[in-house]
């Protein structure tokens, strides 16, 4: 069975924390309501049920093709981390 890598689920949870912070400010800012106290409980439930999406469309992916798709996974991952690297070494 496939599962996403630890390191791509620490990508994606930044992401999706990054998304849900600014989705909550503009809705504080057009309601009027202070919603910064939701952001940990939004972003918890939110990349956890991405997560548990991602693993069962995963989980579809035949046996024989399986090394296949781990190794795309991993090459996501080394891609994302390039891209940090190189965005850490030139400031």
């Amino acid at each position: 069975m496939i599962e996403i890598p630890n390191e791509l689920k620490i990508i994606l949870g930044i992401f999706v924390t990054a998304v849900v912070t600014e989705v909550l400010k503009i809705l504080s800012a057009k309601l009027n309501v202070d919603l910064t106290g939701y952001k940990a409980q939004v972003t918890a439930s939110v990349v956890g049920a991405i997560l548990v999406l991602a693993n069962a469309l995963l989980s579809n992916i035949p046996a024989e093709v399986a090394p296949i798709a781990s190794q795309l996974l991993v090459l996501v991952v080394v891609v994302l981390g390039a891209f940090g690297a190189y965005r850490v070494v030139r400031g």
